[in-house]
């Protein structure tokens, strides 16, 4: 594992200016002074490309522990992320951190800006969902020796540099592709999110492993991706029914709930008229009859090794970094209709 580099200081950002460290000062701390615009804004300039963060705490707080730790996640509305973020502050909790809860939104830049206040007040470490799976500001946090776990997200990159907690998308999609080809279906399609994540595209993966294992020529116009948002999976819902599939296989639930509201527009009911697998457990799937067959995916487990893999880092910030992967399970319901195979 390459070692951190330490964080920049007020001196590195004067070298790079070719300024002193008084004039940075007090550019940085938005003193009163005249200076030259140009003289402004080279200073904020060095400081931005040395990734420098002001330190509101460094004089009185150096070598302690603040107890306080930090998780980002991607997207709160999504419930995938809300409970390991539940189970990772009662974790944290008992062992005597308090947690500062954020949201990228899916925005590198607006995580640019927390990770920057989140390191301005010194937590002890953070777990990091990263907005589409950049790693920029992962990097920001490693090198101000900020300890931190890669929650879900992995790193393309740099996937040996961090403690990375996560569960296997590939076999989300092939769990539920398989559960449709057994049930004798053949025409079945894919409905996802349109995104460079690469847990996207391993969903999709499994989807298309499990066909080529039944031995079925894959079908460009049965695999859809749209925005991630019910509307999307109203319009996509459309399309694949009129390319005449029997099945679908739902990647992403925001998705699926506005396909399921197309079909009960338009009076299809399942699993008579359509069968469907959706990957991943939102509150809705547990109230609609016919039960929807879904791909639990271990979320407790993740959180819970998310905020002890953290814990421990904050111990011993040198600690070889460590993966730790789950796997999903199917939760059998009644929205998948045995056929006969011909």
């Amino acid at each position: 594992m390459t070692k951190p580099k330490r964080s920049a200081t007020i001196k590195d950002v004067a070298a790079r200016a070719r300024t002193s460290a008084a004039t940075v000062s007090y550019v940085l701390n938005n003193r009163e002074r005249y200076l030259r615009p140009e003289l402004r804004a080279r200073v904020l300039r060095a400081a931005a490309e040395i990734g420098y963060v002001k330190n509101a705490a460094a004089s009185s707080m150096k070598g302690k522990r603040r107890g306080i730790l930090a998780v980002v996640v991607a997207q709160f509305g999504n419930t995938f992320f809300t409970r390991m973020c539940v189970d990772i502050v009662s974790i944290a909790r008992e062992a005597g951190f308090v947690v500062s809860l954020c949201n990228n939104d899916e925005d590198p830049g607006q995580e640019r800006v927390i990770v920057e206040r989140l390191i301005s007040q010194r937590i002890d470490g953070c777990i990091l969902s990263p907005a589409l799976s950049l790693g920029e500001n992962a990097e920001l946090l490693r090198r101000h020796r900020i300890p931190c776990v890669i929650l879900e997200r992995a790193l393309p990159d740099t996937p040996e540099a961090y403690d990375f907690v996560g569960h296997d998308n590939f076999q989300t999609g092939y769990l539920a592709t398989r559960h449709l080809l057994e049930a004798g279906h053949r025409r079945i399609a894919f409905s996802g999110w349109n995104s460079p994540i690469p847990n996207v595209g391993e969903r999709v993966g499994g989807y298309r492993a499990a066909l080529r294992e039944f031995g079925i020529p894959e079908s460009r116009q049965f695999i859809l991706t749209s925005e991630l948002s019910e509307a999307g999976g109203y319009r996509m819902a459309g399309q694949l029914l009129q390319n005449g599939v029997s099945a679908i296989v739902f990647g992403h639930h925001d998705t699926a709930k506005g396909s399921l509201l197309y079909f009960q527009d338009r009076g299809i009911r399942w699993p008579d008229d359509i069968s469907f697998v959706v990957i991943g457990t939102p509150e809705w799937t547990g109230v609609l009859r016919p039960r929807v067959t879904c791909v639990l995916r271990p979320e407790r487990e993740m959180a819970a090794a998310a905020a002890h893999l953290l814990l421990n880092r904050v111990m011993d910030v040198d600690a070889p970094p460590a993966r730790k992967l789950f796997e999903s399970t199917l939760l059998d319901g009644d929205s998948v209709r045995v056929i006969a195979i011909s």
